[in-house]
This record gives structure tokens, C-alpha cells and sequence, in this order.
């Protein structure tokens, strides 16, 4: 059997007093913090469906950039459970907000996110943000970057920036950029914008429930398109994720995509897509 260290679980407490909602931009939606999502409750859908260990990432639509909630819980219990923190790049706080969730808190990486719908791409790319960037590049942890379809190009295009300034940045993109998948074959929305990250030997993918769910519901077989960017990138430099609580659907049928959606890669290309990469960038914490 393989083993699977899941790159991308979001938790949610079931205490809204010790753990308030603080979103960012926007208000809770109706049934945020319904059926919450915690880490006994993530462990125990992990140990039914033998999924090992779990990069927990900051649901910042629901808690904003106060990560308490995902580092008491890898705090509690560090041999499942590593974070990965939201913070706000364009702010004069970026730096000490990553250096005080890494080094104090001892996250695994930090992420960030548009969480205003329409805003422009400071959040991601600004003298602001870069000197997040810088701060994290010293700290040698990765910065995770998801974008959405209407930001998708903005963002993969100032990523190129970045990285020509900081090539030796450990990224990792969510969700395969969010890519097109109704762009139709032989790439579904793999464009060769997204790959020509793949020049940055430093540079990672997750694919999670996001893509694969979209690809589901329209009838394509995702094998093909998981062997097409892993032999892009290389299976050392992709890895799978649930996304449970933001995707729709259960951790056991999320674990089932996962494991399909790998089915025409060679078993070591499946060890190291569906743990070994997640390992090497998140497990040393």
C-alpha cells in the first residue's frame, strides 16, 4: 500500500470562543463553521482512510491571518500534523507575521491568498510584498500561493518576477493554479504559462480535490493530465491534497480521487506524488 502524507487539510474548531472567526475581506458564509472540521476529527478520518500525515493549511477565509487554531493543533500532535500559515504579504507586518508563525509557532510554510474579490495583485507582488518574500527566502520554508480563475494569469505572470529576483524560493502552487480544466485536451487548462515554472528547480505543485472534482463532474479522466505534469515537472515536484472542508465532499472520497487520479503513474512516481514530495518540502517540521 502507499503511503500518503496529504498536503492540503483545512481544519476548523469547534470552539468559536477560544478560536474566533476572523475573516478577512468578506463575512462567514452560511455553514462555515457547521460540522466542524477538527484535528481529532481530521485524524481519525486520516487513520480510516491510512493517510499518515497532514500539512493542515489556514481556512483565512474563515480565521484570517491568526493561525492559533492549526499550530495548537500540530502542537498537540506533531507526529500528524504540520501548518502551513496565512499572512498578509503587502503589509510592513509581512515579514514579522511570517518569521513569528515559522520561528515562534513553528509552521512548516507560509501562504497567501487574494481574500478581497477584484483586488489587484499587490497581495501577491508589491515592494511590500517582496520584502515578505525576501524574509521568508532567508527563513529557507516554502511560500504556498493559490490563485483563483479571474487572477490566475496576473498571478502566474508576476511569479515569473519573483522568481527571476529569488530563484532559489521554495514554492509551492495550490490547486494546479486553478487552472481551465474546461479549456479541453491535451492540456485541460495545463497552458504553458503554468509549466514554464518548471525552470525553477525550487518550484511545486499540489493538485487536490479542487481540479479533480471539476474534472470529475465533466466526465474527464484525470490519470492522463497528473502523468502529463508530473513528467513537466517531475513526481518529486507534485503532490496531491484533499482540500476537505473547502471542496465539497467526504475525506474518504477525496482519498479516492487521490488515488485514481495516480493510477497511470509508475508506483515510485505514486510514492513520491502521494508522499514523498509532501514530505521533502513540509515533513522536516
Amino acid at each position: 500500500m502507499v503511503r500518503i502524507f496529504d498536503s492540503h487539510a483545512h481544519l476548523i474548531a469547534d470552539d468559536a470562543v477560544r478560536y474566533p472567526p476572523a475573516p478577512v475581506g468578506e463575512t462567514l458564509k452560511p455553514g462555515d463553521l457547521d460540522n466542524p472540521m477538527t484535528a481529532e476529527r481530521l485524524i481519525r478520518e486520516m487513520d480510516a482512510t491510512k493517510v499518515e500525515r497532514a500539512v493542515v493549511v489556514q481556512r483565512a477565509s474563515i480565521y484570517g491571518h491568526d493561525n492559533s487554531y492549526i499550530c495548537d493543533s500540530v502542537a498537540k500532535y506533531p507526529e500528524r500534523l504540520v501548518a502551513v500559515c496565512a499572512i498578509d504579504a503587502d503589509s510592513t507586518k509581512g515579514p514579522d507575521q511570517a518569521r513569528h508563525w515559522v520561528e515562534e509557532r513553528g509552521a512548516a510554510g507560509v501562504r497567501v491568498m487574494e481574500l478581497v474579490k477584484g483586488s489587484d495583485i499587490s497581495w501577491l507582488y508589491s515592494p511590500l510584498a517582496m520584502a515578505t518574500w525576501r524574509a521568508v527566502n532567508r527563513m529557507k520554508v516554502p511560500f504556498c500561493v493559490h490563485f483563483f480563475p479571474w487572477n490566475r494569469v496576473a498571478g502566474l505572470t508576476a511569479l515569473k518576477t519573483i522568481l527571476d529576483e529569488l530563484p532559489d524560493t521554495i514554492l509551492v502552487v495550490d490547486h494546479f493554479s486553478n487552472m481551465n480544466s474546461k479549456a479541453g485536451p491535451p492540456d485541460f487548462g495545463m497552458d504553458d504559462l503554468f509549466l514554464a515554472l518548471t525552470r525553477f528547480p525550487n518550484v511545486y505543485t499540489k493538485f487536490t480535490t479542487v481540479p479533480l472534482g471539476r474534472l470529475e463532474e465533466e466526465g474527464i479522466d484525470a490519470a492522463p493530465i497528473i502523468a502529463r505534469v508530473v513528467k513537466a515537472f517531475g513526481a518529486n515536484r507534485v503532490m496531491w491534497g484533499s482540500d476537505i472542508t473547502q471542496s465539497k465532499g467526504s475525506y474518504e472520497y477525496m482519498v479516492k480521487l487521490g488515488h485514481r487520479a495516480t493510477a497511470a503513474l509508475s508506483d515510485a512516481e505514486r510514492e513520491q506524488v502521494l508522499y514523498g514530495a509532501t514530505k521533502a518540502v513540509y515533513g522536516h517540521r
